[in-house]
């Protein structure tokens, strides 16, 4: 931290990180994006790259921004374009934090959500198909991701309330589903349908090599509310910490397994909420621990991603971590459904974190960024009129507090029709003149006249 010192007093000079100038530079940057939006938002869309495995879908859904947040002067930097297209908007300074620009990132997705789709919408996208899935005697796996406080658990409990009535539909067999749940921390396993919360599960690989978690609770599902209160449950065990970005993060990793009879499931897994750094740097040792856990098991899930979508024939390898080992019969099936969504937050303070989200979505589903443009923002200089410009008016105006206010009194003495043309050619003995004799007071007019006509010029300003 940088201190200069001003007379006798020191003064300590802050640096500003990039979400605090985004919010000091919000104006300008809010101008330069309403110009993107008249240029860019109904452009055609090239196609993006093509995922590299059918298996995998990767959605988005962009949250609104929240009354508090345009309160405290946040703006929207994310764009959905298409129904495919995610549009980053980061708002930057260069390294003199004073020269503005913006960065446009594009990514696609096989589907993306403005923050006017309702859940009803999301699930038709995402969801249903996978249930259809499972309906048919299969295995599908359902993925949220997402920042802390992006609306990632909101979606979530969208998607089970519209799952839970799907799976017991009307013309569907009436057989009840069983239910399982737990969340994962690291490398420790917690029973979230245990009513004291205390029991501890392990996993073990049975005969045919797959993969068992042994002493779960197993809860009967025969209705839609059945399926509702069972997961309500459980959701109400799992462990929260309060973060600087939420009073209640979730974080673990929370997996719900519904199976039907002949080895059919669904499986939710709600991801842990991510958290910036600076999200955690009041937290203490454990917090610190539980970031880097959940960041593990997430570099882990991409991990079996990218295996999933080689050519060479290679098993993911799943035993990596807690969660990927849970789920290796997604991983191993051919058969198996996954479907990954992610959500976002529009709030430039969140811009990174956003990033982050949707980069890790791009190697879920093995793509990469589609453009990426930067627009440098000229900020518009006040150019004062050269004094050669100036009216009669306008002189006496500038006479009022010239010199220090010394030569106010002088004003009456002026000649009618004393212009600012007339004004610059004179020499300095017609200041004193004006000044009634006072040498000080008409160098200083001299002087300061010159000192603005300079000015002017170096500026742009300008007249004939």
């Amino acid at each position: 931290m940088a201190v200069q010192k001003d007379g006798d007093e020191a003064t300590t000079r802050r640096m500003f990180d990039k979400r605090e100038l985004r919010k000091r530079n919000g104006v300008a940057y809010g101008e330069k994006l309403a110009l993107w939006h008249e240029r860019r938002l109904d452009e055609a869309i090239s196609p993006g790259p093509e995922a590299a495995s059918s298996r995998v879908r990767v959605f988005m859904r962009k949250r609104p921004l929240f009354e508090h947040e345009i309160a405290a002067e946040e703006f929207d930097v994310v764009t959905v374009r298409g129904g495919i297209q995610v549009v980053i908007h980061s708002c930057l300074t260069k390294a003199d934090l004073k020269s503005l620009y913006v960065s446009h990132m594009g990514f696609q997705f096989a589907h993306a959500f403005d923050e006017g789709a309702s859940d009803d919408d999301v699930y038709a996208q995402c969801a249903a198909p996978a249930v259809e899935h499972v309906l048919g005697g299969k295995v599908a796996t359902l993925f949220m991701f997402g920042q802390t406080g992006s609306g990632k658990t909101h979606t979530m409990r969208g998607l089970i309330a519209r799952a839970a009535a799907h799976l017991f539909a009307e013309g569907i067999s009436g057989a009840p589903c069983t239910v399982t749940a737990f969340e994962i921390a690291g490398k420790s396993m917690r029973d979230l349908l245990d009513s004291e919360g205390q029991q501890e599960l392990k996993v073990m690989d049975d005969k045919g090599n797959k993969t068992r978690v042994l002493g779960a609770h197993v809860c009967e599902a025969t209705s839609p509310d059945d399926l509702m209160s069972i997961i309500q449950g459980a959701q109400a065990q799992r462990a929260t910490r309060a973060t600087q970005a939420n009073d209640t993060s979730s974080r673990s990793h929370a997996v719900y397994q519904i199976l039907r009879p002949g080895g059919a499931m669904l499986t939710l897994v709600d991801c842990a909420g991510s958290e910036r750094r600076e999200d955690t740097t009041q937290h203490d040792a454990q917090s610190q621990k539980e970031a880097a856990e959940i960041n593990a098991t997430i570099f882990a899930l991409k991990e079996c991603f990218r295996v999933m979508r080689s050519s060479k024939g290679q098993q993911p390898p799943y035993r990596s971590s807690l969660l990927t080992r849970v789920l290796s019969d997604s991983f191993a099936s051919s058969e198996a459904m996954i479907v990954a969504i992610g959500t976002v937050s529009p709030s430039a303070t969140d811009t990174e974190h956003s990033l982050s989200t949707l980069r890790s979505l791009q190697q879920l589903q093995g793509t990469q960024m589609t453009f990426e443009e930067k627009e440098e923002i000229i900020k518009q200089r006040k150019v004062e009129a050269h004094p050669r410009t100036w009216t009669e008016s306008a002189v006496k105006q500038w006479m009022e507090s010239a010199a220090g206010g010394d030569a106010k009194a002088y004003v009456p003495t002026l000649s009618k029709g004393t212009d600012g043309k007339n004004l610059i050619r004179w020499p300095l003995v017609r200041f004193t003149q004006l000044c009634g004799g006072d040498a000080e007071v008409g160098q200083k007019l001299y002087d300061e006249l010159r000192v603005r006509m300079r000015a002017s010029s170096a500026a742009g300003g300008g007249g004939a």
